[in-house]
């Protein structure tokens, strides 16, 4: 009987003890559980199935002073933004197409007389392989993309680019009508872009600019006779890398871009100056 009343007397004790360490509230058919540890109390929330609902932020109270813990889904995310943000885009177009002129200079736009060069003929295509976008802000973004493609430079008034003995210059074609003469070349492009974006009537609207690098190789100098098609070197002195400066805007799957070479195109050293420009469409898909 006295150990009857004894545990009597002690279970409400008991019953604090346990409250004060481990409670759980039921609200809304959703079970919050609070736990005290060494002085740590901790909130964590389950819904009607017991399954623990994933935690956007946590935050842990210690004998008076209060740590929080942010948590995120991608280690792309600045802690600093909420999961329940939308996610940002990469707007790089899955295929372009544009003018490819050749200037004196950077940023140069009235072609190159020296040069002779049929800036009207003159053009690049390519496809984007894959890009990628880094939130910084809720409508910016850090992107970068990987891109292949080709570029034609024409030239006109029976102007061929030709090399001899480790000099490229210019040629007059004097003895046969030449029904177009060209240089070509493949590249890789990878640009390095500040874009900005903001969802307008459920599409994207966007703006970008930036730095780009390039790889350039499989250069050659050719020219038509009638249908015959004549190539003239192999080496044209192509600077096998490039810098430039692009920009992009657009809205939805369309989008004008243009980009300008900062380093010349063919060593200087061994060549004529030149400098290439672009300006064309891209389209999403």
């Amino acid at each position: 009987m006295r150990k009857a009343l004894l545990l009597a007397a002690l279970l409400p004790t008991m019953m604090m003890a346990t409250e004060a360490n481990d409670t759980t509230l039921t609200i809304n058919n959703q079970q919050i559980e609070i736990n005290t540890n060494g002085g740590e109390t901790t909130v964590k929330v389950f819904n009607s199935n017991g399954k623990e609902l994933q935690k956007a932020s946590e935050t842990h109270y210690i004998d008076g002073q209060e740590v929080e813990r942010v948590y995120v889904t991608s280690p792309f995310i600045p802690q600093s933004i909420s999961r329940n943000k939308r996610q940002l885009s990469s707007h790089y177009p899955t295929f372009f197409i544009g003018f490819s002129p050749l200037g004196s200079s950077a940023f140069g736009t009235g072609g190159n007389a020296a040069m002779h060069t049929r800036d009207s003929k003159s053009w690049e295509w390519g496809i984007t392989l894959t890009s990628i976008a880094f939130r910084l802000t809720n409508n910016f973004a850090f992107t970068t993309s990987a891109s292949i493609g080709q570029v034609h430079h024409h030239f006109q008034d029976n102007y061929i680019l030709t090399t001899h003995n480790g000099i490229t210059s210019m040629r007059q074609e004097e003895d046969e009508t030449l029904k177009k003469s060209y240089i070509s070349y493949n590249v890789v492009r990878i640009p390095l872009m500040i874009e900005w974006q903001q969802r307008m009537r459920g599409d994207d609207a966007f703006v970008a600019v930036g730095p780009s690098i390039e790889f350039r190789w499989n250069d050659h100098s050719r020219y038509f006779i009638g249908k015959h098609k004549n190539t003239e070197t192999g080496d044209i002195n192509l600077n096998p890398f490039g810098l430039n400066l692009e920009a992009r805007a657009g809205y939805g799957f369309i989008m004008l871009y243009a980009r300008a070479g900062l380093t010349p195109l063919l060593k200087k050293s061994s060549a004529p100056e030149c400098y290439p420009l672009s300006i064309g469409l891209g389209f999403r898909l």
